[in-house]
């Protein structure tokens, strides 16, 4: 009784094992003809119901389409240029240090010179022009998805610390309608992207699984792909096509998910909360140690970092005991 009252003033005393709050603004940009703008509206749709599953609130959740999309509730907020900027205004005024801003855009783009530009009703929105939009929200961690054809440079401008970027496409010379969208908005309501079996997906799971489906898509119907999707998250502005936990890229996105995280406030118990906690340093520390590995002598790195994933097993076994 007496640990249950020190764990509980010990949450209420420390803000991280407050869940922090996930914000998320999808962008599903102009269509061109009936088939791509009902291909994005449904992408849009899926991606907002996934997000409800997810656990988080609606009112965190910002959709922006070309037109009304079927099968919500929600009054249409059009995709213009405009807009936009507005609502990462009224989301840089409601976050607080830590919250977690999630940016899918959903449709098509192309190339400006050594640039890119996302397709909207109206005028278009750049790569810099996003990155200076996003500039406000240095206090929040940011993954930025970008589906679209020509995405690619994408990658470049919005890289930075505490930043997950992911692009549908290499390069601005990838500018043929991409199949990525649809497997990454899958990723996180179907079966088939979670690796590791926690329950959960994360930026790299779904990273992954897209890369994987679209490919297979391609070598299903015999042709070469014309999209060849990157992850950045190490703020170097080089994007990989490979990402992996132990990889150049890929670290942060193992451990960012699209799930908010239980907190007392949703009703789960202060012992899960704080083994939440507990399992968020711990993979912190991995990554710290995992940046740290040049400097660090070969058999003292090995053996902390086996240290380290033994207790992160352990208690991400503890969790799901906890949460079944």
């Amino acid at each position: 009784m007496k640990l249950n009252v020190i764990i509980l003033l010990w949450l209420c005393a420390t803000p991280l094992a407050q869940a922090a709050q996930h914000h998320l603004l999808i962008i599903s940009g102009i269509g061109g003809v009936d088939a791509y703008r009902e291909l994005f509206a449904a992408r849009a749709a899926r991606m907002y119901e996934s997000a409800i599953a997810a656990g988080i609130d609606d009112s965190n959740i910002t959709l922006l389409s070309e037109t009304a999309l079927p099968d919500t509730s929600r009054s249409h907020r059009v995709s213009d240029k405009t807009t936009i900027l507005q609502a990462l205004r009224e989301i840089g005024a409601r976050t607080q240090v830590d919250d977690r801003v999630f940016v899918i855009l959903i449709g098509h783009g192309n190339p400006r010179g050594d640039s890119a530009a996302f397709n909207l009703p109206g005028p278009d929105i750049s790569a810099m022009e996003l990155a200076a939009a996003l500039s406000g929200l240095e206090n929040q961690l940011l993954v930025i998805v970008n589906t679209a054809s020509a995405s690619g440079p994408f990658i470049n401008a919005l890289s930075g610390d505490r930043r997950i970027v992911i692009t549908a496409t290499s390069s601005g010379r990838e500018y043929y309608a991409t199949l990525f969208g649809d497997y990454f908005v899958a990723a996180f309501a179907e079966d088939g992207a979670d690796m590791d079996k926690d329950e959960r997906i994360s930026m790299l799971e779904a990273f992954v699984f897209a890369r994987r489906e679209t490919r297979r898509a391609y070598d299903n119907e015999k042709q070469l792909s014309t999209e060849h999707a990157l992850l950045d998250d190490n703020g170097d502005g080089e994007g990989s096509r490979d990402p992996g936990e132990f990889a150049a890229d890929g670290a942060l996105a193992n451990r960012v998910y699209l799930q908010q995280p239980p907190s007392l406030e949703l009703g789960a118990s202060a012992q899960l909360v704080e083994m939440m906690q507990r399992k968020q340093n711990l993979e912190q520390a991995i990554s710290d140690l995992k940046r740290q590995r040049e400097s660090l002598i070969r058999v003292d790195y090995y053996t902390r970092l086996e240290q380290l994933l033994v207790d992160l097993a352990l208690l991400s076994r503890e969790i799901r005991a906890q949460e079944s």
